[in-house]
C-alpha cells in the first residue's frame, strides 16, 4: 500500500474546495434565480436527457443521475413541479413509475443558471488561487492539460 502524504493532502484540499465552491454554487444559485444546487442539478440534468433525444426521464434515472435516494428525489420533483418548472405524467410503458419534463420556464431558468455556475466556480478558483493552493488542483480546476 503507497502511503502518499502529498496525495492525502490533495484529496484533503479537494474537498475543502468542493464545499466551498458548492456553497459559493448554493448561495448565487438561490440569490440570481432562487434555486439550489440539487434544484439546479435535476433540472440540468432533465434538460441534458431532452437534448440527447431521450425526452422526459423516469425518477429513478433522475436520482440516479443527481445522486439522491429515489426518496428524496421525489421529494425534489414535488419541489419543482410547485414552482411550474415539471410536467409529471405516468409512464406510457409502466404505469407505475412516471416521466418528468421540464416546462419552458424551467429551460429558461437552467439557461439563466448556466452563466451564475460558471462565474460562482471560477471566482471560487480564483479564491484559491490567490491562497496558494496545490498548482496542479488549480489546473485541474481551470480545465487546463496535463
Amino acid at each position: 500500500m503507497n502511503d502518499d502524504p502529498m496525495m492525502v493532502e490533495r484529496w484533503s484540499t479537494m474537498a475543502g474546495v468542493h464545499r466551498r465552491m458548492e456553497a459559493r454554487i448554493e448561495h448565487e444559485l438561490r440569490r440570481q434565480i432562487g434555486l439550489g444546487v440539487r434544484e439546479f442539478c435535476a433540472l440540468s440534468v432533465l434538460r441534458r436527457g431532452t437534448w440527447a433525444g431521450k425526452g422526459s426521464l423516469s425518477l429513478s434515472d433522475l436520482a440516479a443521475a443527481v445522486g439522491l435516494s429515489q426518496s428524496a428525489t421525489s421529494r425534489l420533483v414535488a419541489r419543482l413541479q410547485v414552482h411550474g418548472l415539471l410536467v409529471i405524467r405516468p409512464s406510457c410503458d409502466d404505469r407505475r413509475s412516471i416521466e418528468i419534463e421540464l416546462t419552458d420556464v424551467a429551460h429558461n431558468t437552467v439557461k439563466a443558471g448556466v452563466p451564475v455556475l460558471h462565474q460562482a466556480v471560477s471566482d471560487a478558483v480564483g479564491l484559491l488561487g490567490a491562497e496558494g493552493a496545490d498548482a496542479q488542483l488549480l489546473g485541474y480546476l481551470r480545465g487546463e492539460p496535463h
